[in-house]
């Protein structure tokens, strides 16, 4: 066919432009797609694509026809689209199991579809996409080809229903799966030559999740398919990575795309209420070309101009020049799309959405009123492809002179065993949003390679399990709180709102609360593309890398020549202001985080908060390790070494170039921007520190301010106090306490406090600190140092009872100081080189992701500074002290000899 039948078909045809549905997880609820239409009518999308790959008479149950109760609620979804100016499209998947040759399956699928056809629908989909290639000895005898057996049934289908708007989507939808070529596939070149010219083609790009579109690609499968494509766009898909959410502006397509397409069609986030910027500037994007006309000097430019073209045109080149005027808005209008203008544009409208009134399960509510904010249920449905698990364990206390904890009663979830968001494993009936039902067994896709469009993670199949961290409030955090860093004409563009309504919504919330425009770009900024993260993001990468490295600049040298001083007074100067820096963006995240809580959109809320809760303990934790970092006690070489054996960071080049480029889909990426932050900390193989339990956001845990910060000389009465209260509070030994009160502290945690005071944290609220961790790196100079400095001032305190027998409790621990020996052999010493103790008030500790924080803030000390593992010696009869560590990844470490009055535990770093 040639270019005159693509130019009348495209002025003769409506460009589509929407949405699908197709991604895998639980699919949107009625409300939101009626909520969908809505939005779509206001940004000028026309098509909506009813393909959810969980929903079970959409694919694992297709040929099942419709109940009544269900052909009533498609039936209003259908004339609720109409409304609205929105073209439903109907599509099935029976490619899982469809007998080509089967009339009777043929019968099925024309059954189905004419049962829908009744309910107003006019246009539909037939997909084959993610399905075994395979086909069965029946079909091999009718048919050349599986392109034959899919062109078949599709074009003796779309005649059945008198040629309507029909949409067919290839098993080789993209280029990376055409085999061996798009030009040379024998699949793809069948479905163009023998599908009827009536059928639109669906197509992904160059890849499943393509980072870039160009001109030239799609003319060759437009050449290859003998008609131009629908893409379908994978850009803000986030289905194969539970971690990851997609908030950035539509990027990577020139608006020139749009003549030689015959429509874009996003496949966007799981959680509806986060795609409102996806769906916003795709909109836009379409009305930058509305012409559709196709520059000639384009079809003339070699692939290597149109990829620069591409480049400025299509690509977010904000970090030259974030000033956007009117006349920039114009130019954008008149057919210049720019991404990040864009973007803004999207936030200032989302505004409203924000601050609509709107319950956990997305129904409008009552107008806002100054009366207070919608209440919260205790256990929301998060958001639309996931769930909240955690476990529970109970604790006693236990005590040792360098080991045991009093945390009792405390939540911690079971190691790599948790998952805050799950995937529906299960498809729906989402028309009726009931619950799973099961898989036929027929329908297995066991087999089948899985990836977006088909897109069930697989758990281990990241190259770092580092994708959570625990969660943290930061609102507290001990810094100075410097500067807004957003670009001012943003914030002079967007935080003045056109919407009165809007505006008194947000005037009746104390100023404090409320979202700025700011931070909905910050928060954009942290969740940005699948290729590319914001540029604040960036910042606070590169921020790190920077404080991590240049680490040695704090670490209290001295010189006598003054003009060393001086340098090293810049350098330290210099350090600090970086920190500073860093700090802030901390702290805007954190309250971004506090802010989000407030908001009367609940249903946007549930959506995005486990993200933001994510990033926000990732962060926390990151803020205590710079300000660890800030005491002094990382030597040079140390932190050159830790910094550069990380070869999957943003900090290394080739890294980072790999995940920019496009060239691997972004699943072999994940995690996002908190796996990123992560891998940047010196954990390795800690990974089950950074799976949390997301709390409710009304809860008290999520708007305590808490901290995790390292250990100061001032602090030293506060941490006695608590142990001496905790010690007290779980081992009923008042009489000790009341005759030495600082007989227990001086046992339990003196010895950490004295000889390696660099290697301990504390944690605290607004009531004071509640807990604390302490360590020290090296167990063999630890118990050294105790016997030579610290036991004989015990000593001269606590004189020896001066007879063994009928001693009282507290005697008892007198007699230990007097006859310590520490039990340390090589085998435990040369794996686990360090050792540690953790206490924590059970009633002040509300957030159960506290202790595993704790531990990864010592563990990062730790192994900044060289230790590859650390100890703790626990009482062998607390059992419920032996899960608690066991849940903290620690393990009982088998000795011989075997340790007479202690279980010794342990864990890698």
């Amino acid at each position: 066919m040639d270019d005159n039948f693509h130019n009348n078909r495209m002025n003769t045809s409506s460009f589509f432009c929407g949405v699908v549905e197709g991604f895998y997880g639980r699919p949107w609820t009625t409300e939101q797609r009626k909520d969908l239409f809505k939005r779509m009518r206001k940004m000028g999308m026309n098509t909506y694509l009813y393909a959810p790959k969980d929903d079970y008479k959409h694919r694992a149950y297709w040929r099942d026809l419709y109940s009544v109760e269900e052909a009533e609620h498609l039936t209003n979804l259908i004339s609720a689209a109409e409304a609205e100016g929105v073209t439903f499209l109907y599509a099935l998947s029976p490619g899982l199991d469809i007998t080509f040759s089967s009339t009777k399956d043929v019968q099925f699928l024309k059954r189905k579809l004419e049962q829908v056809q009744r309910f107003g629908c006019k246009a539909f989909s037939l997909l084959f996409d993610d399905i075994d290639s395979e086909m069965s000895s029946s079909d091999k005898e009718m048919f050349q080809s599986f392109a034959h057996a899919q062109v078949s049934v599709t074009n003796e289908t779309f005649q059945h229903l008198e040629q309507p708007t029909f949409l067919f989507c290839p098993t080789e939808y993209c280029a990376s799966r055409a085999v061996p070529t798009v030009s040379s596939s024998e699949y793809l070149n069948t479905i163009g030559a023998k599908l009827l010219p009536g059928v639109d083609i669906l197509w992904t790009g160059p890849k499943v999740i393509s980072k870039r579109i160009t001109i030239q690609a799609i003319e060759e499968i437009t050449k290859v398919l003998q008609r131009p494509p629908i893409i379908w766009d994978n850009i803000h898909a986030n289905d194969y990575d539970q971690k990851r959410l997609f908030l950035g502006p539509y990027n990577g397509r020139s608006s020139e795309l749009i003549p030689y397409l015959r429509g874009v069609l996003t496949n966007p986030n799981c959680e509806y209420e986060a795609n409102f910027i996806a769906f916003h500037t795709l909109g836009q994007w379409c009305k930058c070309n509305a012409s559709s006309i196709k520059k000639d000097v384009i079809l003339s430019e070699s692939p290597v101009c149109s990829d620069i073209k591409l480049e400025t045109d299509g690509e977010d080149n904000s970090d030259l020049d974030d000033n956007v005027s009117e006349d920039d808005t114009n130019e954008q209008l008149n057919g210049s799309y720019k991404p990040r203008q864009a973007l803004i544009a999207a936030i200032g409208d989302w505004m409203e959405e924000i601050y609509s009134t709107r319950n956990a399960n997305g129904q409008q509510k009552t107008p806002f009123t100054p009366g207070g904010l919608p209440s919260t249920p205790i256990l929301p449905v998060v958001n639309t492809c996931m769930s909240v698990s955690g476990t529970t364990i109970t604790s006693t206390a236990g005590s040792s002179l360098s080991g045991g904890t009093g945390l009792p009663d405390l939540p911690i979830p079971e190691s790599g065993n948790e998952s805050y968001m799950q995937p529906t494993m299960n498809p729906v009936n989402s028309l009726l949003d009931t619950p799973s039902i099961p898989i036929p067994e027929s329908s297995s896709t066991s087999s089948i390679e899985v990836e977006p469009m088909d897109c069930v993670p697989s758990p281990g199949s990241s190259p770092t399990q580092t994708d959570c961290d625990s969660k943290v409030d930061m609102d507290n955090m001990k810094t100075l709180n410097p500067p807004d860093n957003s670009t001012s004409t943003e914030k002079m563009q967007l935080d003045t709102d056109s919407s009165s309504d809007i505006y008194d919504m947000r005037k009746a919330i104390p100023e404090d609360d409320v979202l700025s425009t700011s931070d909905v770009i910050l928060l954009a900024d942290l969740f940005y593309l699948p290729f590319e993260h914001g540029k604040q993001a960036c910042q606070l990468m590169n921020k790190f890398h920077w404080l991590k490295s240049h680490a040695h600049y704090v670490a209290g040298i001295t010189h006598n020549d003054s003009e060393r001083q001086q340098e090293v007074k810049l350098q330290v100067d210099e350090w600090q202001q970086k920190a500073k820096d860093f700090e802030g963006i901390v702290k805007r995240v954190g309250n971004l985080a506090r802010k989000m809580t407030k908001i009367p959109n609940r249903s946007l809320l549930y959506d995005i908060y486990p993200y933001i809760w994510d990033i926000r303990g990732t962060l926390s934790l990151m803020s205590s390790f710079v300000n660890w970092l800030a005491i002094g006690h990382v030597p040079y070489i140390s932190v050159i070494n830790n910094a550069g054996n990380h070869q999957f960071t943003w900090s290394n080049k080739n890294y980072r170039e790999a995940f920019m480029n496009g060239e691997q889909e972004p699943w072999v990426f994940r995690g996002g921007l908190q796996a990123e932050l992560q891998r940047m900390l010196p954990l390795d193989g800690a990974s089950d520190l950074f799976n949390p339990i997301v709390l409710d956001p009304a809860s008290s845990a999520c708007n305590s301010m808490t901290i995790v910060r390292p250990y100061l000389p001032s602090d030293k009465n506060a941490v006695f106090d608590l142990c001496r209260k905790i010690y007290d509070e779980q081992m009923d030994v008042t009489d000790t306490t009341q005759e030495y009160p600082d007989l227990v502290p001086h046992q339990l945690v003196g010895g950490f406090l004295q000889t390696t005071p660099e290697y301990c944290f504390v944690v605290e609220d607004d009531a004071g600190i509640y807990g604390y961790v302490l360590a020290s790196l090296d167990a063999k100079a630890h118990y050294k140092q105790i016997q030579e400095d610290y036991l004989p001032t015990l000593h001269n305190a606590y004189p020896r009872p001066k007879s063994t027998e009928n001693l009282t409790p507290a005697e008892e621990t007198i007699a230990k100081f007097h006859d310590f020996k520490p039990f340390l052999p090589d085998q435990l010493y040369e794996k686990y080189p360090s050792m540690l103790r953790i206490d924590i008030l059970p009633e002040r500790a509300v957030d159960p992701n506290i202790p595993r924080r704790m531990i990864a803030c010592v563990l990062s000390a730790l192994k900044s500074n060289g230790s590859q593992g650390v100890h703790c010696e626990l009482d062998p009869t607390d059992e419920a002290y032996l899960e608690f560590y066991s849940k903290l990844g620690f393990f009982t470490v088998p000795l011989d000899p075997v340790c007479p009055d202690s279980t010794i535990v342990g864990r890698v770093i």
